[in-house]
């Protein structure tokens, strides 16, 4: 499986560098990159795996009870992710998502809940928007 993942982003990344050539000709480092070390890593740890040192055989088990709970409310509450962040944009949308993952995931009381995804709100703008000056999504409030 991880070699099957380490050829697909190695091709992606091959494809990738077929257009930072055409598009932006003499730079070292670009869309491409990441990709490709992501897929070498995997070839090489898939490869490792199958030839070197084989995993321990393990039972897996279902999750029930409270951590299939938290992972379902998990999943629902990033699909929702999905279908606000157009109406809400970005800032709005990622602090009632990171508040419904602190407390669907974490477990965490409302107030903390509030505060962290607050908090985390914030630091992602201020990483993406601020430092990175990446266009977020505005939504319909322009926020």
């Amino acid at each position: 499986m991880l070699v099957l993942l380490g050829i697909l982003s190695l091709w992606e990344g091959w494809r990738l560098h077929a257009l930072r050539t055409q598009m932006v000709a003499g730079a070292v480092v670009g869309d491409d990159t990441f990709p490709f070390i992501v897929g070498a890593a995997l070839v090489l740890l898939g490869a490792s795996i199958l030839f070197v040192a084989k995993p321990p055989r393990v039972k897996v088990a279902r999750p029930s009870g409270e951590p299939r709970m938290r992972m379902i409310l998990g999943a629902g509450v990033l699909a929702a992710y999905w279908v606000i962040v157009p109406y809400l944009g970005y800032t709005g949308s990622t602090a009632l998502v990171s508040t419904g993952l602190f407390r669907a995931m974490g477990g965490y009381r409302w107030p903390q809940a509030l505060l962290l995804g607050g908090a985390t709100t914030g630091l992602l703008y201020l990483l993406f928007r601020v430092w990175l000056l990446q266009p977020l999504p505005t939504g319909l409030l322009g926020l």
